[in-house]
């Protein structure tokens, strides 16, 4: 139980004092206790203090459980109606509520009466139970209207928000529209402040945010809508405070939907998106919080209260225990010779059977700890995909209806930076794949270490300019960067590692160093460091980020990911480098991540491609190329990509069709798709070398290398391009064979 305001100590000492008093005083003292009940129960729900309500409430009701009075009932049952519906204990709430309407009956004013009907809607709307909601929705309305009572615009609101969960959106759109306009006629001269508040401004404001939602969901009137969510937002203070945050998500998120279906606007829509994720956060958190003080709540009911029925049931059985003590000893005997008995026959066949059940038990818990596997796998990769493919899907609508160039150009850096997130997640879903089969290993690649930094540094521009984050590049002087290694893992370990920096690093910096340790003859030993001063890892979660998808534990709804990139980093420099990664970080004082790799000096200098100028357009000159790939988009965009650097092509969509184009004609290179149907590339490269062994054939593919790698050697082809592919690379290969 929380420790109590000194507020509730001092009323909880009032209401003693109230207890304490003559029996003469009994009925003055109860209306007190009554109106001190009201006010401090009701102050107590708000903030969340559900156990120290109920001891409030209890305080008084020790003093007179046997009182005849019926206000006190009434009282006294509707406010243990609210503790159980604020506790999400409906039908508890529910069972209260119709105890309090009995005795309300029995007063000459019917106490409460409009109270408990407009919570026993609140309690229909919450559990579903629509049938009764619009059957005393019809009701209350009537009797609220008759008596000219502002509880009618409460029952709007229940009613609407009803509406809104059964998708019955032209219902809300009616019923809102009549409610505000009555609002505006309604005459709160003699009303309180507080229901002047809380009526004409806090439920008009309810009313306002779900006829926005409506308008959006029946894709009508969209400018009404956002005037509408952008007024809500302005007095959002205005919420009742438990709620706040969950309507706030709500604008937002509306806010985010007009955005992608009315505006167009990209950038709108996923800083909508993160603000209501941000506040969906803080609800739950609350939620959760809430939930804690109701199971206090009911555990001090089930523990404290004097519950007279269920002592007696008790009681009752105690003393049938006592009856049957014989009849129970002896049943408890027979089963005991009984099982003694069948342990007797069990042990004999027990010692044959046990290593076989040993066995199925281990191999169903491998199973299912694959199947669990598995799920997370597929749960958290469907998730992850999504949002770049949704992503994509409407920058490509929008780029289409816009004519602005600036606005255009953004919105391509923006599909870049998808596009490319989409690779980096299949990438890596990829390789958790091989790791869990043991299907990987390290290749051998001539590059500069400086320039593939350099380049993963600048594919990751966007992401950096969104965050307003700086990345430093230090490479300590006299280091040797130009390496053979493998390119392709080594790549995979920064972007892993920049990408989850950027995540956690708003305005700030990351910096990544290379530091040569050792050289011995032509073998370097370099260390690599990954630092950011960012948010950091909690110490309780740092153990945990590189299991996979244990690791999603420290990533919140706004940095989102899948928890396989630090797994992979891991793998690749454990399993495949036989070295270790270390972890360094402070909650708020950012993460360093450090690792050791031993690779070999390249001897031969590197021909850096020139990519930009009129230079590009010649690097290929001269080069007569023959692309064989069975999907024509693949076709078109392998055949511009070489055109734009002055090579000459030709294209065919089949194995059959490329053996008799390379029969005719004299080609310095052909590029080869490895899956086609009928006669596939491996086939297809078997039938060329028959009769020309000189031709370079290159494998242009995305299938896994792992597996296939041998099989395109013994094929007879020279080399592998793998998709996707840099243009640098692709050039970089193909000049690396001389022209005829």
């Amino acid at each position: 139980m929380k420790v109590w305001s000194t507020n509730v100590k001092k009323t909880i000492i009032i209401l003693l004092f109230f207890c304490n008093v003559s029996f003469g005083q009994e009925k003055t003292v109860i209306h007190k206790s009554i109106d001190s009940i009201e006010e401090i129960v009701s102050r107590l729900i708000k903030n969340d203090s559900i156990v120290e309500a109920r001891t409030v409430l209890d305080t008084v009701y020790k003093k007179y459980q046997h009182t005849k009075h019926n206000n006190f009932w009434v009282i006294y049952n509707y406010n243990y109606g609210v503790l159980f519906n604020s506790s999400a204990k409906f039908k508890e709430a529910l069972k209260y509520l119709l105890e309090s309407q009995k005795y309300s009956n029995k007063t000459p004013n019917k106490l409460y009466k409009e109270r408990i009907s407009g919570m026993m809607l609140r309690i229909y709307r919450e559990v579903n139970m629509y049938k009764e909601l619009d059957s005393l929705y019809a009701i209350n309305i009537v009797e609220n209207k008759k008596n000219n009572s502002v509880a009618v615009f409460l029952n709007y609101t229940d009613y609407v928000i009803s509406c809104m969960r059964r998708k019955q959106y032209k219902k809300v759109i009616d019923t809102t529209n009549k409610a505000i306009l009555e609002l505006d006629a309604f005459d709160f001269t003699d009303k309180s402040k507080r229901i002047i508040k809380s009526i004409n401004k806090v439920v008009r404001n309810e009313l306002k945010l779900h006829l926005a939602m409506a308008l959006i969901e029946k894709k009508e009137d969209y400018k009404k809508s956002y005037q509408l969510l952008d007024e809500v937002n302005k007095d959002s203070l205005l919420f009742v405070k438990r709620e706040r945050d969950q309507y706030l998500r709500l604008i937002s998120q509306y806010k985010a939907r007009y955005f992608y279906e009315f505006d167009k606007n990209i950038d709108s829509v996923f800083y909508h998106q993160s603000l209501s994720n941000k506040y969906q956060e803080v609800y739950i958190k609350k939620l959760k919080e809430r939930a804690s003080n109701a199971s206090d709540f009911i555990y001090e009911i089930a523990k404290n209260k004097n519950d007279t029925e269920k002592l007696s049931i008790i009681n009752n059985t105690n003393i049938q225990l006592k009856k049957n003590y014989a009849q129970i000893s002896f049943l408890i005997s027979f089963l005991l010779l009984l099982a003694i008995i069948f342990s007797a026959y069990v042990f004999r066949s027990y010692s044959q059977n046990n290593k076989i059940n040993k066995k199925l038990k281990d191999k169903n818990e491998e199973l299912l700890a694959v199947d669990e596997e598995r799920n997370q796998f597929f749960s958290v990769m469907s998730h992850e995909l999504r949002t770049p493919i949704y992503t994509i899907q409407g920058l490509i609508e929008i780029i289409e209806n816009t004519t602005n160039e600036t606005q255009r150009k953004e919105f391509l850096k923006t599909l870049q930076f998808s596009n490319n997130h989409l690779s980096s997640l299949v990438n890596n879903a990829l390789e958790y794949s091989k790791f869990r089969l043991g299907n990987v290993r390290l290749n051998k690649d001539a590059f500069c270490l400086d320039e593939m930094l350099q380049e993963i540094g600048n594919s990751f521009s966007y992401q950096l300019h969104k965050n307003n984050t700086t990345l430093h590049i230090d490479i300590s002087p006299r280091t040797e960067t130009n390496v053979i290694g493998d390119r392709l893992k080594i790549s995979q370990l920064f972007i892993n590692l920049i990408s989850n920096a950027i995540k956690f690093t708003v305005n700030g910096n990351i910096w990544v160093k290379v530091i040569q340790l050792t050289k011995i003859e032509n073998t370097i030993m370099f260390r690599f460091v990954v630092k950011d001063d960012g948010i950091g890892i909690e110490k309780e979660l740092q153990a945990d980020i590189f299991n996979g998808f244990k690791g999603v534990n420290h990533i919140n709804e706004n940095t989102g990911g899948s928890g396989l990139g630090l797994y992979i980093v891991k793998k690749i420099i454990e399993d495949l480098y036989k070295s270790s990664i270390q972890l360094e970080s402070k909650k708020d004082k950012g993460t360093t991540f450090s690792f050791d790799i031993e690779m070999k000096q390249n001897l031969q200098t590197i021909t850096t491609i020139n990519l930009k100028g009129k230079d590009c357009e010649k690097i290929l000159k001269g080069y007569h190329i023959l692309i064989v790939d069975d999907n024509k988009i693949n076709l078109m965009i392998t055949k511009k990509v070489l055109e734009s650097a002055g090579a000459n092509c030709i294209i065919v969509d089949n194995g059959v069709e490329a053996i008799a184009k390379i029969q005719k004609n004299n080609f310095d290179i052909v590029f080869m798709d490895v899956h086609m149907p009928g006669q596939d590339g491996l086939q297809t490269t078997q039938k060329i070398r028959e009769f020309n062994k000189k031709v370079i054939i290159l494998a242009l593919t995305a299938v896994d290398l792992e597996k296939n790698i041998k099989k395109i050697g013994q094929s007879g082809m020279n080399g592998i391009i793998t998709k996707p592919y840099k243009k640098s690379d692709l050039f970089q290969k193909i000049r690396s064979y001389p022209l005829k």
